[in-house]
């Protein structure tokens, strides 16, 4: 009677491995320097949450080089001996523009340590943008991990003068000026609130969901830059100002 059972109880074992999220992933080292670690509370859990199973290296530590995927948390001037680790992998040109400031990005490299492994360093041109890089990737990195799709969204770009049309129009806006503070304090558009783009991360949960966000700044740049940050983190209706904000300022005169 009991071989009966066999071959139902290899199907079941079977069923069980396929199904989406149930799939056993290799262990992930995470190697990150104490700053980082502690700037960065969830994303160990939302690694575990995504079925990754995840062991935390410092930076004098050697056992990860035997993973078939690491995550470093920090770019080329990171404290800890992290800077070390990520100089040795990312590209040239990678650190130089992490190092030029206001810049953050998501590296991939393939057998770095064996064959194999894929390796992924999250970094930011400082600890501000390195956290904003980890908020911004980490559903990146769980899908290359998984093999997961990632839903994909985009902001809308508007000129000066459609921004002034909707701003006239009463239109219930969140306006967000990502320039620095100094900037924001000589002169801004009525209304806004000035959240620097460094800071987009420790000021999420003040960003309503509920209403249309736009962004602007100097040149479009960093309009655009917090306007993608925003919609990879699930926010709709967001829109960036293509032009500066002298362009507007300008206009309103």
């Amino acid at each position: 009677m009991r071989k009966k059972y066999i071959p139902l109880i290899i199907l079941l074992v079977i069923s069980i491995g396929l199904a989406p999220g149930v799939i056993a992933q290799e262990k992930t080292a995470i190697i990150a320097n104490s700053i980082d670690s502690a700037m960065n509370p969830n994303f160990i859990p939302t690694l575990k949450k995504a079925n990754i199973a995840v062991d935390f290296f410092n930076a004098e530590d050697t056992g990860y080089k035997t993973y078939d995927y690491i995550i470093i948390l920090g770019g080329p001037d990171a404290t800890e001996h992290i800077g070390a680790i990520s100089g040795r992998i990312l590209l040239e040109l990678d650190q130089d523009k992490l190092r030029a400031g206001g810049f953050r990005l998501i590296y991939e490299a393939n057998d770095t340590f064996k064959s194999k492994q894929k390796v992924f360093i999250i970094a930011g041109s400082n600890r501000n943008f390195t956290k904003m890089a980890v908020d911004q990737y980490t559903p990146r990195i769980i899908s290359k991990i998984t093999g997961q799709p990632i839903k994909t969204g985009s902001y809308t770009s508007l000129k000066a003068s459609q921004v002034k049309q909707l701003i006239d129009s009463k239109e219930s806006i969140y306006l967000i000026d990502v320039r620095p503070k100094g900037q924001f304090a000589e002169s801004h558009i009525q209304g806004a609130v000035n959240i620097p783009l460094e800071e987009l991360s420790f000021k999420i949960n003040q960003i309503p969901k509920d209403k249309k966000i736009v962004l602007y700044c100097s040149s479009g740049i960093k309009s655009a830059n917090g306007a993608q940050f925003l919609v990879d983190l699930g926010f709709k209706n967001v829109y960036a100002m293509s032009e500066g904000y002298s362009v507007y300022s300008n206009m309103a005169k």
